[in-house]
């Protein structure tokens, strides 16, 4: 993004901010499932806690990408 001017910035953060928002909720309905018991005992309580990981991982990477975005835009001086 070295060489990108502030519209073709400008682009690039509103198609990060887009993606975030579709893809924020990917693990939704997984983690409902397994919420309601769709698999118990050691191996569901395990995978549950790694799906619930990965979930907040996910949404902590679509947080960074859309502030890193936002912070580079915001960095870039506007056209006179």
């Amino acid at each position: 993004m070295a060489d990108l001017d502030r519209e073709a910035m400008r682009a690039v953060a509103e198609r990060i901010r887009r993606l975030s928002d579709e893809h924020r909720w990917a693990l939704d309905t997984s983690c409902r499932l397994m919420d309601d018991d769709v698999w118990v005992g050691p191996a569901g309580a395990r995978f549950g806690a790694r799906l619930r990981a990965d979930q907040r991982e996910l949404r902590d990477l679509l947080t960074q990408a859309v502030h890193s975005a936002d912070r580079r835009l915001a960095s870039l001086p506007e056209r006179p």
